[in-house]
């Protein structure tokens, strides 16, 4: 029993490797991206992609898309392109102006948005770590994962990664209530359709949320006194990771970028095909085993 409670005495590599991994991201983000605006108009009115500048603003004055928050999709958002003085419609034109000021401050770059950064990361990181427990999850189920890992282990890699999940989703949906544009209420957060910010989309991030609650309260109330039900909510985790990537794909400032659309194209052919394998598998044991 010693040699099968080693995560459980060593789990905070664990802990330390997500808050590395995201505390990198956050300064990758930093110096890759430019920062929201600080500043808005002073006669502010509907942001609908809160990026600073008002729809009025940029339907009449820099004939930006009010509905995008980077309109030429390089990775620039409208309000800080006209803050350095470039064209919010040139993919290409930032880079001339960042040369042109290169002896001068640029007071965006030091307006660091942190609640954003840390909201995004946590984002991140919570779907890959969704996907990583789905796999595990299934693994489980089927066996296939125990030609790697002992039962024991597995369960307790399970686990703390669930408990984790928890953590950076907490940090991922509250972190945006301390960010100065987005400004979310605690009624946002919590109530589906609550906000005006793309609230279908939002809204399945809150659902998946409470599922995963669900599932972890039942998990730990239910899973030895009444299995059949608990086996029966479990399921709920593949509509969990459903809603996190549509959530994600659709709502998400990095889904933009090649390598997060490389991710999610990537774990989504892994799910189905995970999900696929899981029944199949069921259906053929079940088949031959009556």
């Amino acid at each position: 029993m010693k040699k099968s409670n080693w995560l459980v005495k060593k789990n905070y590599p664990l802990v330390i490797g997500l808050l590395v991994i995201s505390l990198v991201y956050v300064i990758f983000s930093s110096y890759n991206n430019p920062v929201k605006a600080q500043t808005a108009p002073a006669d502010y009115q509907q942001d609908s992609d809160y990026d600073g500048l008002t729809d009025q603003v940029e339907r009449d004055v820099y004939q930006t898309d009010p509905f995008k928050n980077d309109t030429d999709g390089d990775s620039y958002l409208d309000s800080a392109e006209v803050l350095l003085g470039s064209k919010p419609l040139d993919a290409t034109d930032p880079v001339s102006s960042l040369t042109n000021q290169t002896n001068q401050d640029v007071p965006v770059a030091k307006n660091i948005s942190i609640p954003w950064y840390t909201s995004r990361a946590a984002g991140v990181t919570s779907y890959i770590l969704m996907f990583f427990i789905i796999l595990l999850g299934v693994g489980m189920t089927t066996g296939f994962i125990y030609k790697y890992i002992n039962p024991v282990k597995a369960w307790v890699i399970h686990k703390y990664l669930s408990l984790a999940l928890g953590i950076t989703l907490l940090t991922h949906a509250f972190s945006l209530m301390f960010d100065e544009f987005i400004n979310f209420s605690i009624q946002d957060i919590l109530i589906p359709l609550a906000s005006d910010f793309k609230p279908l989309f939002l809204s399945l991030g809150i659902i998946g949320f409470y599922i995963l609650l669900v599932i972890i309260f039942t998990s730990l109330f239910f899973r030895l006194k009444y299995k059949r039900a608990w086996r029966g909510i479990h399921y709920a985790v593949y509509a969990l990771f459903i809603f996190s990537f549509v959530h994600g794909l659709l709502i998400g400032t990095d889904s933009k970028t090649i390598w997060m659309k490389s991710i999610y194209i990537i774990t989504g052919a892994i799910f189905v095909s995970l999900l696929v394998y899981r029944f199949v598998f069921r259906f053929v044991r079940n088949k031959f085993s009556s």
